[in-house]
């Protein structure tokens, strides 16, 4: 603990002496603790002051000073931080961060004979996995009278499906055009805990089918404040 930190925030009665180390912890302006522990334990007890709405304190352990709002201890100028996981991995919440918010896109879907679905992403809160399905296929097949079907893949991380078109006669008289489905957009809270990883999984754009193009792989935004 440092030089200011506290234990407790006592409460003075008339004609007390203060000693130097109350004092002091009254020139610091707000209460100092170390952990959220020991500023937990700080309140409510005998000679303690009784937690309340606009109580203030900074915490060692995080360099933040907190306000309490009458449920909950909250940080004071608190900073939106954005993890982007385009890729499968592990999101590691930072000390402090009890909660998170993910935005969460599925792969899109390819086109062509035997085209693949999307795959889904998801994030693994500890109240239970957010899925966002990836998007279906279009099998339709595509061919062209002496040429090479048109198909577009979905882009990389932008969940879209992929496009295909052809025609079968001379005359075009026979055309067909279809599309990937994007995958699905979902975007949820949950509980973390700091300093346990939990799964981000990114969902792959669906496998192209013949003469087809394959869809673009999903993505996971994870929102968290410090």
């Amino acid at each position: 603990m440092g030089a200011n930190a506290q234990t407790s925030v006592p409460v003075f009665t008339a004609g007390q002496v203060l000693t130097a180390q109350q004092q002091t912890e009254i020139n610091t302006g707000v209460p100092v603790f170390a952990t959220t522990v020991t500023r937990d334990a700080a309140f409510g007890g005998t000679g303690e002051k009784t937690l309340a709405q606009g109580q203030l304190c900074y915490l060692e352990a995080t360099d933040k000073v907190q306000f309490y709002n009458g449920t909950a201890w909250t940080n004071l100028g608190s900073v939106t931080n954005v993890d982007a996981f385009t890729a499968s991995g592990t999101f590691t919440p930072p000390t402090g961060v009890t909660y998170a918010i993910a935005h969460i896109l599925g792969g899109g879907g390819g086109v062509g004979a035997s085209a693949g679905a999307g795959g889904n992403s998801s994030v693994a809160f500890a109240g239970g996995t957010i899925t966002a399905n990836g998007g279906n296929a279009y099998t339709a097949t595509l061919t062209n009278v002496g040429a090479t079907p048109t198909s577009t893949a979905g882009a990389t991380n932008s969940g879209q499906g992929a496009f295909g078109s052809s025609f079968r006669g001379a005359d075009n008289s026979d055309s067909r055009v279809g599309q990937g489905g994007n995958g699905a957009h979902i975007v949820a809270g949950g509980a973390v805990t700091p300093g346990t990883g939990i799964t981000v999984t990114i969902g792959a754009g669906g496998t192209a089918g013949t003469n087809g193009a394959a869809g673009g792989s999903g993505y996971v935004w994870i929102e968290y404040q410090v």
